[in-house]
């Protein structure tokens, strides 16, 4: 078990949009302005984004700062701190790349440990421990951003397997559309309405758009349905972009997954934040 550290932590959400950083001081976060992270750009260019964002937080941390924690897209290799992302989009330039040392000569972490965490578990960690999913034992969150992110918790910890069941590869599964990723997530949907993601949030209550919209909710029940039972989840949370979006395809979603509640996001940007920064360091309770 762990507790919050009082001790301030920078910490980035490195999304395929956007970068979200900030201080997390115990349950307190402090935003830092976001910032696009150029994903389909190259090598250069993106390590130049996480600097960019990192500096920032490190700067707002200011002295006592434990050390900067990163949630970053699987797969990833946490111990090399390498992204292992291949033909999804976002990253083929920094494949393989180990981030410590290009992060180091790019920014003002000094001695400072840099620890990675997966996203998507940065994201249920954070709802499960003190969001929607808080005194609930099992939690499965999905997060609908430019990809689909899945993590089960249990007590506020995750869960990477049931069985022989991975729960972040959950995203890959095919569905009748194509892979989930790719048509279940905000950039699914964006195609769908014929934007790109960037303007889905312009449309997305558009009248034109309701009929799409809440069929996307369907869809994503649909998938949802056999995991929710497979995981044995008690409630399921929707995070990610597409979290402001849940009343408008919210409903079709709870009806397909009754009697499991499910329910939006609660923290908003703040959860995977703080997610982050208790998978990356750690404090035991007394």
């Amino acid at each position: 078990m762990t507790r919050f550290s009082p001790s301030p932590i920078a910490v980035l959400d490195v999304g395929g949009t956007s970068i979200k950083g900030g201080v997390v001081r115990g349950t307190e976060v402090e935003h830092t302005p976001s910032v696009p992270t150029l994903a389909n750009s190259s090598a250069d260019v993106i390590l130049g984004q996480l600097a960019k964002s990192a500096n920032s937080a490190l700067t707002r941390s200011g002295p006592g700062t434990v050390g900067l924690a990163i949630g970053f897209p699987g797969p990833f290799d946490l111990q090399a701190g390498a992204a292992l992302i291949q033909g999804l989009h976002k990253f083929d330039s920094i494949y393989g790349l180990e981030l410590r040392p290009e992060l180091r000569t790019r920014t003002t972490v000094a001695n400072l440990p840099i620890e990675f965490v997966r996203d998507n578990e940065a994201a249920g960690v954070g709802e499960a421990v003190e969001g929607a999913g808080r005194g609930v034992g099992r939690v499965l969150t999905i997060t609908l951003g430019t990809g689909m992110g899945t993590c089960l918790t249990d007590q506020g910890m995750p869960v990477p397997k049931v069985g022989e069941l991975s729960v972040e590869r959950l995203a890959r599964r095919e569905t009748q559309w194509g892979s989930a990723d790719d048509v279940l997530s905000a950039r699914g949907l964006a195609g769908r309405l014929g934007v790109a993601t960037t303007d889905l949030r312009d449309v997305i209550g558009e009248p034109a758009s309701r009929e799409i919209v809440q069929d996307h909710g369907r869809r994503v029940g649909a998938f949802l349905s056999p995991i929710v039972e497979e995981l044995g989840a008690d409630i399921v949370i929707i995070g990610g972009g597409l979290a402001a979006a849940f009343h408008l395809f919210g409903p079709a979603l709870e009806r397909a997954l009754s009697p499991t509640p499910c329910v939006p996001a609660a923290l908003g940007a703040d959860g995977p934040l703080i997610g982050a920064a208790i998978l990356a360091f750690p404090t035991p309770r007394r």
